[in-house]
């Protein structure tokens, strides 16, 4: 039996949202169990000297509350923010949720509106999980609205999810962001975003100090962030390093495309012709971008040798 909560319950259609809320025999207490839980690894995340005492958090995602709500005892001494696109569960915060938490709906893309350095604390659960081309303006939004010296928390999709959307074992040296289920409607879950700790430490790293990885959490490896005293663009933070294992990921990530691609066309094409067809341009304009860029890597190795070649020439 759910025990009466501090906070009400959202409507399970809003709970519903983030929260396969089907199968629990008692939905309500699996939505506040997995809140609390999911609150208790935030703090367990944090440096040991951490304070919440007159510090701003915002909880990037937040959907109808379900982790924020088991803040409302730090909410006495720090001020706490939930943000997210959904503005039916946003509504349903500022009417039934505030005081003591503060809530933001948040455009589709960044910015968000909100001050810079705004927050000494921001955490992010299951966001990055499904964000594709919108992850590194979304980061840099985050590390905007970060103090100098801040904390982000997120959570990423890698070794224990491999399995389930990839099909295939874990390998940490073919995975760096690997895209599946590009087309995979958002109500069903979204695309699936698979990070390896190297690739997150390459790219992540260079606008964050990586403070500590752990390997998992309810399914999720999670990352604990310092925003480092850098002004970048998405498209420095995206770039490929010198590391084998960017190309190696790209190039795997094409395999996996086309196996994905495979896989639809066996299971939906019948009766659905046109709707896979338009899919279909769409994996296979995914394949050539990656194809492409991996065409310009060995055309620039290809130039780099030929330059050294030529400095050794007497």
């Amino acid at each position: 039996m759910t025990e009466e909560p501090a906070l009400p319950l959202p409507p399970r259609e809003l709970a519903s949202r983030v929260f396969a809320v089907e199968g629990w025999s008692d939905a309500d207490q699996a939505y506040l169990t997995l809140g609390a839980q999911t609150k208790e690894q935030i703090v367990r995340m944090l440096p040991d000297d951490w304070s919440f005492g007159g510090k701003r958090v915002l909880d990037f995602g937040c959907g109808a509350g379900r982790t924020l709500r088991h803040f409302a005892p730090e909410a006495e001494v720090a001020e706490f923010w939930g943000a997210d696109i959904d503005g039916a569960s946003i509504e349903w915060m500022r009417e039934n949720m505030s005081p003591p938490i503060h809530s933001w709906q948040s455009a589709q893309l960044p910015p968000m509106g909100l001050e810079h350095g705004s927050f000494d604390l921001i955490y992010a659960i299951s966001v990055f999980t499904h964000l594709t081309e919108g992850s590194a303006p979304w980061l840099l939004e985050l590390h905007r609205l970060l103090r100098p010296g801040g904390l982000l928390i997120v959570t990423y999709m890698g070794r224990w999810n491999s399995a389930w959307f990839a099909h295939e074992p874990w390998d940490e040296n073919r995975i760096g962001m690997n895209v599946l289920h590009h087309n995979r409607a958002w109500e069903d879950g979204g695309p699936a975003v698979l990070i390896s700790d190297w690739w997150l430490r390459e790219h992540w790293g260079r606008a964050f100090e990586v403070v500590e990885i752990v390997p998992e959490f309810h399914n999720f490896s999670w990352a604990l962030l310092r925003r480092r005293d850098v002004d970048l663009t998405s498209e420095e933070l995206m770039a490929p390093s010198d590391d084998p294992r960017e190309f190696a990921a790209m190039r795997h990530n094409v395999v996996q495309l086309q196996r994905e691609l495979v896989r639809e066309r066996d299971h939906h094409w019948q009766g659905h012709e046109i709707l896979m067809q338009g899919q279909a341009a769409e994996y296979e304009a995914r394949i050539a971008e990656l194809e492409r860029v991996l065409r310009e890597r060995d055309r620039g190795a290809g130039e780099r040798v030929a330059s050294a070649l030529r400095r050794l020439r007497p």
